[in-house]
């Protein structure tokens, strides 16, 4: 039977929103699985059932039953739940890993951590107080109100890691150089910038943005050759193919014949409540 699930964004507090993308619930009334594209830091906090993720394309991985640091990803990862379920994220920037979290993004790549007190609050005192919630709205008062007490503490925003973002958010870049120079720095200052608070290299992250602004204008418009959609820094259809391969760990084919109940609805509702259908192609204001 086809489990319809439910998916909401919500925007957080104007003081917030170059910190945090978006706070979405996903909820299913039975068993559903989907997949994650990839994506810069989320936390999420789990209201009802049993939710899990796969390490990327292999196994079960651990996941803290509670409440999920996870650090950004340059690959899908499968996260599932066996139950009725119901679980909170908090989409993160770059800037608002910095700044909320404070850890080394490139140490966090691709990992799954306990929430802990990496929030100023005790993860368990968090939970609780979301679990009593009556709503979407009263979950969105009580998060809004601990990021905005732990941007207070943490300090000011990195002018650098703001460039950064707004170079590859609303620059097709192509090449290190070329983002480079529009961060108004050097290739090796960059690199540091880049491991430091977005996870990955220059180039791995000019490469996922490429994939990322492509499948965002793909989605399910098959009518059309393929070609004529792919960004236009793809060589070919071929090339594309393999970088989705890479990223999503299975053949464009298989992807846009699979139900992605989850996936489909968080692009366009995501698109529509916060501008971007992707949390990687979310534009700070």
């Amino acid at each position: 039977m086809l489990v319809i699930p439910s998916v909401r964004f919500l925007l957080p507090a104007e003081p917030l929103r170059d910190l945090v993308t978006s706070y979405y619930h996903i909820e299913s009334p039975g068993p559903i699985s989907d997949w994650v594209h990839p994506e810069w830091g989320n936390v999420r906090f789990t209201i009802r059932g049993r939710w899990m993720v796969e390490e990327f394309f292999t196994r079960p991985a651990p996941t803290p039953r509670d409440a999920a640091l996870f650090g950004p990803t340059d690959r899908s990862r499968r996260f599932w739940c066996d139950e009725p379920g119901l679980f909170v994220g908090v989409g993160l920037t770059p800037l608002g890993w910095e700044t909320l979290i404070g850890t080394d993004a490139g140490a966090a790549a691709n990992r799954v951590f306990e929430l802990g007190d990496r929030l100023g609050a005790s993860a368990a005192e968090i939970v609780a107080r979301l679990r009593a919630a009556a709503d979407d709205r009263g979950r969105t008062v009580i998060l809004d109100t601990l990021l905005l007490d732990r941007a207070a503490r943490r300090g000011g925003r990195d002018p650098l890691t703001v460039r950064i973002t707004e170079a590859l958010a609303n620059h097709p870049v192509r090449e290190v150089p070329e983002l480079a120079e529009l961060a108004g720095v050097d290739q090796r200052r960059l690199a540091l910038a880049c491991r430091r608070a977005f996870g990955f290299t220059p180039k791995r992250l000019i490469r996922r943005q490429r994939f990322l602004r492509t499948l965002a204008a793909v989605r399910d418009r098959l009518d059309r050759p393929i070609q004529e959609i792919i960004d236009a820094h793809y060589y070919d259809q071929a090339h594309f193919n393999h970088d989705f391969q890479s990223y999503m760990g299975m053949s464009p084919r298989a992807y846009f014949n699979s139900p992605r109940e989850v996936l489909r609805r968080a692009m366009a509702e995501r698109d529509r409540v916060v501008g971007a259908p992707t949390q990687v192609l979310h534009r700070v204001p």
